[in-house]
């Protein structure tokens, strides 16, 4: 076979001619040509386009979706912040006007009229349990000295300062081992010393065995010595007995208060009617 008849019969050969023919087709674009094949390329093709359609608008979706996702959870976590803080608020305020209520009708059963008093809040206990003592929020800013009595609604009394700073104050309660003060029974006139029994109670003692002295009795400041003003409710009377040396009468007393439940007091600053 000539050289000529062998190149005819290469694949280069072919290739050359297909690709000769494309070039001229494309170059010529005849319109009874393009038109079928832009139809089938179409048609081919359509399938596909619609796929990767279908996919970019899905990855759309899910990108917003994602988007949303990021956004509620945010929203949700501000809201919650918001409604804790608006929980709060409620509460405080809720505490705030228990409080003002609490001492509305505290100031109203108080005997103003009798004393000038100041207004304390508890701000401390007795460590031990004891209660011994309790701790104001007042001092000698705001007027205080040692020794003055304080007293609850219907002039119930508490105890005496017996230590004052600039902004506080330290109360000993009635029930202190080292509260010593003068009572008298309203019935009978019983004259005694009232004193406290280690935070477990109010002893009446020292009491002559010629007075009468009687269960249920109501018991009040004497005001001798001028430590503290005559009538401050102190409590009444239980279990009157002899005392242990049988030389006088004694009795336990028990008070209207509950010195662990104290929230706010009465500082007697001057007294203005006897």
């Amino acid at each position: 076979m000539s050289f000529r008849g062998r190149l005819t019969q290469t694949k280069f050969f072919r290739a050359l001619i297909v690709f000769a023919v494309l070039f001229v087709v494309f170059s010529l674009r005849p319109h009874f040509l393009m038109q079928p094949l832009g139809a089938a390329v179409t048609t081919v093709s359509w399938p596909m386009e619609q796929f990767f359609s279908a996919v970019a608008f899905r990855f759309k979706d899910v990108g917003s979706f994602l988007s949303s996702v990021g956004s509620l959870k945010s929203e949700n976590e501000r809201l919650v912040k918001e409604n804790l803080r608006l929980l709060s608020e409620n509460a405080r305020f809720g505490d705030v006007d228990n409080e003002n209520q609490a001492l509305r009708h505290e100031l109203e059963l108080l005997p103003r009229q009798n004393f000038q008093l100041r207004a304390a809040e508890v701000i401390g206990r007795d460590v031990s349990g004891l209660g011994n003592w309790i701790e104001v929020n007042v001092g000698t800013l705001d007027g205080l000295s040692s020794g003055m009595p304080v007293i609850v609604e219907k002039g119930v009394l508490v105890g005496r300062v017996t230590e004052v700073f600039p902004k506080s104050a330290r109360v000993m309660l009635l029930s202190n081992p080292e509260s010593l003060i003068s009572g008298v029974t309203l019935a009978g006139g019983a004259q005694g010393i009232v004193k406290g029994e280690h935070g477990l109670g109010i002893l009446f003692d020292m009491v002559l065995q010629d007075d009468v002295l009687k269960t249920s009795d109501t018991l009040v400041t004497s005001g001798l010595g001028g430590e503290l003003p005559k009538g401050l409710l102190i409590g009444t009377l239980q279990d009157t007995r002899l005392s242990p040396d049988h030389l006088f009468q004694q009795a336990s007393v028990v008070s209207p208060l509950h010195f662990d439940a104290l929230r706010y007091v009465f500082i007697i600053q001057n007294v203005l009617h006897p």
